[in-house]
């Protein structure tokens, strides 16, 4: 089936989004005449802003256990290569839908309904996020943004400043995964702020392949510009965890990242419901969740 695409428009932004994975693919700057979103150029990283569900990160040995048997399951789960229906357009927000199938449950044992929506204000993108169970059991998932954002033309991802909004005695831990993709404990440290900014230098990424902060100690970051404007900010108060990553060497764009969940732990062999960070649903109940992206004028 072929894939096809809804744009939001408004003064300030233009958006389009995919039934492909509910994927926003595009955001256009009217303000500043340039594209904000990474283009997905296959050959570096072929994807915008997928929505990850329901795992985030790698499952240790790419497989996890529920009421003893074994699952198989690739990084960041499955919807944001399934596609999606349509559920409803308005003038400023859309909403595509994603339901368990007969293959979906041959991997992932639940009913579920997942819905995606974005919505246009302004000069702002509501990304939002609904989940219910309906099945008869508990439902376990993680939930996860994984928008990058492209550098400006001519650009590298070192003229990024990070601004975290913390005050400058505030400390701000992370975690990283080992090169495998798995937590371990002895991959963290304290990562050095400047008045709650931290530039964006050769060799950042070398200390962490990607930055993984939890405890919610991320409610609002910033990507600035030389000069210290602000390109885009993130909002996400109430999301634990939040992840910063590009390929260091490759890569011309920076994803910032809120999850409810993250990666395995090196070594994990425990249950699902275990897992760190994931979320239990009751029968017929629903999660709703999301973010802002602030794409400043």
């Amino acid at each position: 089936m072929e894939n096809k695409k809804t744009v939001l428009e408004n003064q300030d932004l233009l958006l389009e989004i995919h039934s492909h994975g509910g994927e926003l693919t595009r955001i256009y700057d009217k303000n500043h005449c340039r594209e904000v979103l990474w283009e997905g150029t296959p050959t570096i990283w072929g994807r915008h802003a997928p929505i990850l569900f329901p795992f985030i990160g790698k499952l240790y040995g790419g497989t996890y256990r529920f009421e003893g048997k074994e699952y198989p399951m690739s990084a960041h789960g499955f919807a944001r290569d399934m596609e999606f229906e349509l559920l409803s357009k308005t003038e400023d927000t859309v909403w595509y839908g994603l339901k368990d199938t007969e293959e979906t449950y041959e991997k992932y044992p639940f009913h579920f309904r997942l819905e995606a929506g974005h919505r246009l204000d302004g000069n702002c993108v509501h990304v939002m996020w609904k989940v219910t169970n309906t099945g008869e059991s508990n439902l376990y998932f993680m939930l996860g943004g994984h928008p990058a954002f492209k550098t400006l033309d001519g650009g590298s991802i070192y003229d990024f400043t990070l601004d975290f909004y913390r005050k400058e005695d505030e400390p701000l831990h992370y975690q990283a995964p080992n090169e495998a993709g798995y937590q371990v404990d002895g991959l963290s440290g304290q990562l050095a702020l400047e008045s709650g900014k931290a530039a964006i230098v050769p060799g950042f990424f070398h200390k962490a392949l990607t930055y993984i902060f939890d405890q919610g100690q991320v409610e609002k970051v910033s990507l600035l510009l030389p000069g210290g404007q602000p390109y885009v900010t993130i909002h996400c108060q109430g999301i634990p965890f939040f992840g910063v990553w590009t390929m260091e060497e490759t890569h011309p764009f920076v994803c910032l990242e809120p999850w409810f969940g993250r990666c395995d732990k090196d070594g994990y062999q425990g249950g699902l419901e275990d897992r760190e960070g994931e979320v239990s649903l009751e029968p017929g109940q629903e999660f709703r969740a999301g973010y802002v992206m602030e794409i400043h004028r």
